[in-house]
């Protein structure tokens, strides 16, 4: 059990480095929204999902060598990780419905038509047994979202991804940390 102090720590640490994640999980957004236009920013896009696991892994591990100095429970990496998506999730909810709002201006939605109309897009729908007027049906649902729609959407989406990161990084978090040699 973690003492009051302790506890407080954990959540300091964890806002500042979910701040930290929300904004590359912006920053994974935007190469999204930018990769329906021009392919090369798939390359961004599909990298920046591979690192916010291994961010909140790398984050974890660190409160556990560098803060608490010591073995930490799977409760307590688990909570590290957890609240880490969580305020992660706000700003990234909040960062999407501002862009949506604001600056946007139709271009995601835009980009997504063309992205599903593309011929190599169109032959995968047909491989998978999805109609054109299915998936028009899906983007005529899109569209019809308001920005702050797409932001709790976001929220959810967040959480429960991250539950399942959470789970498995604090079970890779429990070992031993490394020793530090101070100077």
């Amino acid at each position: 059990m973690i003492t009051r102090e302790q506890y407080i720590q954990l959540k300091a640490f964890a806002r500042v480095d979910g701040l930290i994640l929300g904004g590359i999980m912006m920053a994974t957004f935007l190469a999204f929204v930018r990769s329906l236009t021009d392919a090369g920013w798939q390359i961004a896009y599909i990298a920046g999902l591979v690192f916010v696991p291994i961010f909140v892994a790398l984050r974890v591990r660190n409160y556990r060598d560098r803060i608490i100095e010591g073995r930490v429970s799977f409760r307590r990496a688990l909570a590290y990780s957890m609240l880490c998506f969580g305020y992660a999730s706000l700003v990234f909810s909040l960062a999407v419905m501002l862009y949506l709002q604001y600056f946007d201006k139709g271009s995601l939605l835009a980009g997504l038509q063309e992205y599903f109309r593309s011929p190599e897009m169109a032959e995968a729908m047909k491989n998978y047994g999805v109609n054109a007027s299915s998936m028009k049906a899906e983007l005529d649902a899109v569209s019809m979202l308001r920005p702050v729609d797409v932001a709790f959407s976001m929220i959810s989406n967040t959480l429960i991804t991250g539950l399942v990161c959470s789970v498995i990084i604090a079970l890779l978090s429990r070992r031993e940390p490394k020793k530090v040699v101070r100077r």
